[in-house]
């Protein structure tokens, strides 16, 4: 790796003023301007999420009249330690070195001691960890050595978004019988990112007097069934499902099912999709009839009138098939 020396400070003397025997000033040297910092802390972005890769860049400045024995730039982010939402991708410096962790964060380790009033830059890489939470961090850096210390500085915050817009659609699909039915619901959680979605439980809460069966992701209790969805990606999608079965006393009754998001770990930023409300009316033992949205009586009322229709169609068609 080819290495850049470390840069050498320059600084003016103090202002000094050099006085005559007779007490007027003979000459001024210039005031010595502010000295550089120990360490100075810069982010690449300061908004990340899930999966994404910043930089952290750390400058530190031996700004003392001796040198420093073994080296390095310390860099960990509080109140969380960088390991537990991070993981390192890779560090370079001014000089040659190598990283450390260390505890809180990680340490470049400088191959050569740092004279006095030089300095050094090292870049940090990280890649957030997909199943990060929402965090604020801030970052903390500090030129230690074999012989010095200098005092923490505390340097920009870092803010992990790990919202995850989950939304929830569903598709029900009955299967009448003479004696018994069933509707099948395919709950379906699509994320619209940023973040990925956690331990999600969609809950579809369902009329008195049905239960539902179910296995896998779905889970059936007492007048709801609830599927957890975990891990998924943004942009992805994934599906479960179950069934509530239905019986012939349940002809001409609408039945309305609400499936939503009633909880997870990662948060959601638009509640706006995170529910659907389903209506199936059972019209005949042959025949059922399920939309969505809301519309009360008028639209089941609507859903039978064609229901009926429907079969008026069927029955006219028929007739002259059983005539011949």
């Amino acid at each position: 790796m080819t290495t850049k020396p470390f840069l050498r400070r320059t600084s003016a003397i103090a202002g000094l003023a050099l006085l005559t025997g007779a007490g007027s000033v003979l000459t001024a040297v210039p005031a010595l301007a502010d000295p550089l910092p120990e360490v100075a802390l810069s982010v690449s972005q300061s908004v990340v999420h899930p999966g994404d890769t910043f930089t952290v860049t750390e400058t530190i400045n031996n700004i003392n009249d001796f040198t420093v024995l073994h080296p390095a730039a310390v860099l960990v982010t509080l109140p969380d330690a960088l390991q537990t939402y991070t993981t390192l991708q890779g560090c370079s410096g001014s000089v040659a070195g190598s990283c450390v962790p260390t505890t809180g964060g990680y340490k470049f380790v400088l191959a050569e001691a740092m004279d006095q009033h030089t300095g050094g830059v090292t870049t940090f890489t990280f890649k957030v960890a997909d199943n990060a939470p929402d965090l604020t961090e801030t970052l903390r850096g500090q030129l230690v050595g074999s012989n010095y210390g200098s005092e923490p500085v505390t340097g920009p915050t870092i803010t992990i978004d790990a919202s995850a817009d989950a939304a929830v659609s569903v598709n029900v699909t009955p299967h009448p019988g003479l004696l018994s039915g069933r509707f099948d619901f395919a709950v379906k959680v699509t994320n619209g990112g940023p973040g990925v979605i956690r331990n999600a439980k969609i809950t579809t809460t369902l009329p008195l007097g049905l239960s539902a069966t179910a296995s896998g992701a779905c889970a059936p209790s007492a007048g709801k069934a609830v599927c957890t969805f975990n891990g998924v990606a943004n942009g992805s999608s994934s599906t479960a499902n179950f069934s509530v079965p239905f019986g012939l006393l349940t002809v001409g009754l609408p039945f309305e099912f609400k499936t939503s998001r009633t909880s997870s770990d990662s948060r959601d930023p638009n509640p706006a999709n995170d529910s659907v409300t389903t209506t199936c009316t059972v019209v005949t033992p042959l025949l059922v009839n399920c939309y969505q949205g809301g519309g009360g009586a008028a639209k089941v009322a609507a859903s039978v009138m064609q229901s009926f229709a429907n079969l008026k169609v069927v029955a006219k068609n028929l007739k002259p098939a059983a005539r011949r």
